[in-house]
């Protein structure tokens, strides 16, 4: 009889404890692993950016660059844009703008350059270049670890370094980076618009 009775109290607390483990494996809410969701392919990339060395004291929000053609017969400083929709230059900034990874101490963005990034599914991004020399990168905000190769295709794809003389071409460390092949600097109507100027004077 009372090997009856262990055997019943053994079985009743088996089946209590087992109920108790199912109720808190139910009750336990396992952490979503937050997956990015896939951007899709770039449709084109629209970009304003200064012509010129910016030494702001403080700085620049991106917000505050707005479109700004100067009159080249008089000034060529300005703010410009660009829009690059070539298959193939979109194809290598995507490459580049994948591989970034945030800066291990991020600092305040700061903008010389805003590139919109446009999605094919609507969606975008922002990637801005600011610093002195246009060389800090910042996607959506946030401070990226530096990527010489991604800073001169931006910005050789937009006509940035025509614009660039003397100490400030050499102070722009991706130019100084032999880890990778340049190609000649590209103009854009902006800056045969501002030769065309000079020639007038």
């Amino acid at each position: 009889m009372k090997t009856h009775y262990l055997i019943f109290i053994t079985l009743f607390l088996l089946a209590v404890t087992s109920c108790n483990n199912k109720q808190k494996k139910s009750n336990t809410v396992e952490p979503e692993t937050e997956m990015a969701e896939p951007k899709g392919n770039i449709s084109s990339i629209s970009v304003l950016y200064y012509n010129y060395i910016v030494e702001a004291e403080s700085a620049v929000n991106p917000n505050d660059i707005q479109l700004n053609i100067p009159q080249f017969d008089k000034d060529r400083k300005g703010v410009l844009d660009a829009t690059i929709n070539d298959s193939i230059r979109i194809s290598k900034l995507k490459s580049r703008i994948d591989s970034l990874h945030a800066a291990p101490q991020p600092s305040p963005i700061d903008a010389r350059l805003v590139a919109i990034i446009n999605y094919e599914n609507g969606t975008q991004d922002q990637l801005c270049v600011g610093g002195k020399y246009v060389n800090k990168i910042f996607l959506n905000g946030v401070e990226q670890q530096t990527d010489n190769q991604l800073l001169f295709l931006l910005k050789n794809y937009i006509g940035f370094y025509p614009w660039m003389i003397g100490d400030d071409m050499y102070a722009m460390q991706e130019l100084q980076d032999a880890s990778f092949p340049k190609g000649p600097f590209i103009s854009t109507p902006y800056y045969e618009a501002y030769q065309t100027a000079l020639n007038n004077r």
